[in-house]
Formats: C-alpha cells, sequence, structure tokens
C-alpha cells in the first residue's frame, strides 16, 4: 500500500459535530473521512478516486460565541458557542493511484465548518510517498472515523476489525442530499497501517 503524506497546517479548524438542536456546538476531536475526501474533492474533483486520513499532530481548544442573524428580519437569534482547534499541525495521508500521483508537491485547501468565517484555511506542503508492507501493521486503536465499506478500509490500510466502536458518518450523494454510512469511530480495536492508530503508549 502506498500513500502521498502531506505535512498540514492550520491557523483554525472547526469539525464540528453534528447536533439537532442545543447552543453548544462540539468540535470532533479527531479526521473524518467525510471531511477530507470532501475538502480534497472540492479542490481536485473525481471524489470516487480519492481515500483520505490524517492524524492531528497538536492543537489547542477554543472557543467562538457566534450570533447568527436571522435574514428576513435582519436580528441577530440565541448566540452559539462553537469550539474549534486553534494552531493546528497534522498529517494527511491519501491513497495512491492514477489519480492522485499527479498531485502538487503543496497546496491550500479549505477543511472543515465556518469557511466564511476564515476557519479551516489549511497548508498541506513536503509531499512524500509512503508505503506499508503486511509486515508494518499492527494492532491498535484508530483514531480517525471511516466508512466500514470493504473498498475505504482496504484503501486506507485496515485488515481486520478486532473490537468496533461504531457511529454514522454523512456522506453526500448530490449537492442537495446525502446517507449516514455505518463507520468505524475512534477507539475501535483493528489492525491497520500505523498512521491510522493511536501512538503506543499514548493512553497508557
Amino acid at each position: 500500500m502506498q500513500f502521498l503524506c502531506y505535512e498540514m497546517r492550520a491557523t483554525t479548524l472547526c469539525m464540528g459535530e453534528r447536533l439537532r438542536a442545543g447552543v453548544f456546538r462540539p468540535c470532533c476531536k479527531v479526521f473524518r473521512y467525510t471531511t477530507l475526501v470532501g475538502a480534497l474533492a472540492e479542490r481536485f474533483g473525481n471524489r470516487e478516486q480519492i481515500h483520505a486520513a490524517g492524524r492531528l499532530l497538536r492543537t489547542r481548544d477554543e472557543l467562538l460565541t457566534f450570533a447568527p442573524r436571522e435574514r428576513v428580519r435582519n436580528i441577530s437569534v440565541v448566540p452559539l458557542q462553537i469550539e474549534y482547534l486553534a494552531e493546528v499541525t497534522g498529517r494527511i495521508y491519501v491513497a495512491l493511484n492514477e489519480f492522485t500521483d499527479s498531485w502538487p508537491a503543496e497546496f491550500f485547501l479549505n477543511i472543515g465548518a465556518m469557511k466564511s468565517k476564515g476557519f479551516g484555511a489549511s497548508h498541506l506542503y513536503d509531499k512524500q510517498v509512503v508505503g506499508f508492507g503486511k509486515s508494518e501493521l499492527r494492532r491498535g486503536r484508530l483514531i480517525v472515523r471511516i466508512p466500514d465499506q470493504e473498498r475505504t478500509t482496504e484503501a486506507l490500510g485496515v485488515r481486520s476489525v478486532l473490537s468496533p466502536h461504531y457511529g454514522y458518518l454523512f456522506i453526500p450523494t448530490s449537492e442537495t442530499s446525502g446517507v449516514y454510512v455505518k463507520s468505524l469511530f475512534e477507539g475501535s480495536e483493528v489492525v491497520a497501517a500505523p498512521f491510522l492508530l493511536e501512538e503506543r503508549g499514548e493512553t497508557e
């Protein structure tokens, strides 16, 4: 298995959890497959050929109080408190194939939510090609959220699922609709490529 590996930096990053109500919007503390693939597809197109995952290396939690305005009456509604990540560094891995092989050595990408407020402007740089053989796969806990679909897990180097922690990720099927798919969440015990897993001793 081969992957493009990019270093990543962002001043602020908002990857809000999906909530139906409430005035506090927490931020996801791990990369979601759908967030990265959506951002990369917006930049390069051809969503079906993109499989990506990433690990956050350094962040700082911050809060923003934001009062949306009701457009018809032009008044502010109940303020929302939004959690976001600041001073973000990370590493993004993209499955290497004929389509991704031509990607540039560095580029800018808008990741996550609140883009109109300046969040998510990310610099990906220092492109490298890295490979993982069967002997390099190991047992550990996921630090990402990825769809539990053979096509996706195989492309990203998950070889077996030992103790799953399931949730659902929203995958768009058009500009106005999408579906929720059963997914492996962080903490799932798997045998996989090392970049998908907690570092040894991280939770001990």
